[in-house]
């Protein structure tokens, strides 16, 4: 299935139809990345405990499926995403320029949809990176239209599940924390869906991904921060 211009602007209207994701509330427990070159650093600080381990699931890409576990090896910053999450989609460009500039053999950005309402494949996927600028990424889904990373993963401590979800992962595949999409507020959480839209489609920066915290936090990574 192919995205015409007309339809992928509807796929992204029905994408964020749902109201803005809630801004996570203060967990209790302390940031397990907040210390060192990141003490400082507001996305560093939002991170809080996780999960230790990823559950073991299939992943389907254009090359078929893998395990999950087949991407250990290097720190590993995985955005838990869902096409109809309007902030998750406001995201993934600013995730795709930290790719960019820090991807190197110690530090990756791997988005991975998950919990989908609409039966995706990777093609479509492909072709929704490249109109939001961030064709760097490799359209990866949990297999069989799955939803245990979204479960499992992004279920706080009241156990309700929020995304954006954004783990980060060391190289032996321990996950370090998870922070639910903090939001600048007057940024993403002032800005309509409709006004998000055309601002995903301009390449617009719209989390603090894209802004100077982000640039520090992959810089730390890319430099073995984890190992």
């Amino acid at each position: 299935m192919r995205l015409s211009k007309t339809s992928r602007r509807t796929f992204l209207a029905g994408a964020a139809s749902l109201a803005l994701a809630p801004a996570a509330g203060a967990d209790a427990d302390v940031s397990p990345l907040a210390h060192g070159a990141l003490a400082d650093n507001v996305l560093a600080k939002a991170f809080k405990t996780a999960p230790p381990q990823l559950p073991d699931v299939q992943i389907l890409g254009p090359k078929g499926t893998r395990s999950i576990s087949e991407f250990k090896g290097r720190t590993t910053l995985m955005p838990l995403w869902a096409e109809w999450c309007g902030p998750c989609l406001s995201e993934l460009q600013d995730f795709a320029t930290l790719q960019k500039k820090y991807g190197n053999d110690k530090f990756q950005v791997i988005p991975i949809l998950t919990g989908m309402q609409k039966r995706l494949t990777p093609v479509t996927i492909a072709q929704l990176f490249a109109y939001l600028h961030a064709d760097v990424f490799e359209p990866l889904i949990e297999n069989r239209f799955g939803g245990a990373l979204m479960t499992v993963m992004a279920r706080d401590t009241d156990r309700q599940v929020k995304i954006p979800c954004n783990l980060i992962i060391a190289p032996d595949g321990r996950v370090i924390g998870r922070e639910f999409g903090l939001e600048e507020a007057e940024g993403v959480t002032a800005t309509t869906k409709h006004q998000l839209i055309a601002q995903a489609e301009a390449g617009n920066i719209l989390s603090l991904w894209g802004k100077k915290e982000g640039d520090e936090f992959a810089a730390a990574m890319a430099n073995g921060f984890l190992g």
